[in-house]
C-alpha cells in the first residue's frame, strides 16, 4: 500500500501466491522459466514468512498498459517503501537477456 500512495501511475497486484501446477503452466506458456519460483511456497512457509513474491501491472487510461516507462514509475515507488520499511526486494526488471519480468518483484530470500 505504501508503494501505491508514492505510485505516479495506477497498478493492480495481478498474482501472488502460485501453487505448483499454475507454475507449471506458466512454465509451459513461457511466462515463467523455473519451478523455483519465489511464486511457489509451501503453505508452512506462507504462513511463518507471507508471499515472496507479486506480479504488479500498470493501468493506464483504465487498461493494462505494459509499456516499459510505467513499469520503470512503478519500480520506482515499490523500491521507495521497500527501503522506507527495511525490506530488501528485487525486481525482473533487471534480469538481464530474454527473461526480464517487469511485473515481477520479490522480497529477497536470505538463503
Amino acid at each position: 500500500m505504501l508503494a501505491y500512495k508514492y505510485s505516479e501511475v495506477d497498478f493492480s497486484v495481478v498474482e501472488t501466491r502460485r501453487d505448483r501446477e499454475q507454475q507449471q503452466r506458466n512454465i509451459d506458456r513461457g511466462v515463467s522459466w523455473t519451478m523455483d519460483s519465489d511464486h511457489l511456497r509451501d503453505d508452512e512457509s506462507c504462513e511463518r514468512n507471507g508471499v515472496l513474491a507479486a506480479d504488479i501491472y500498470p493501468y493506464v487510461n483504465g487498461a493494462t498498459n505494459h509499456d516499459e516507462k510505467y513499469y520503470m514509475l512503478i519500480a520506482k515507488a515499490v523500491f521507495r517503501a521497500a527501503g522506507e520499511l527495511g525490506v530488501q526486494i528485487k525486481w525482473g526488471g533487471f534480469w538481464k537477456g530474454k527473461r526480464v519480468d517487469r511485473p515481477h518483484f520479490a522480497k529477497r530470500r536470505n538463503t
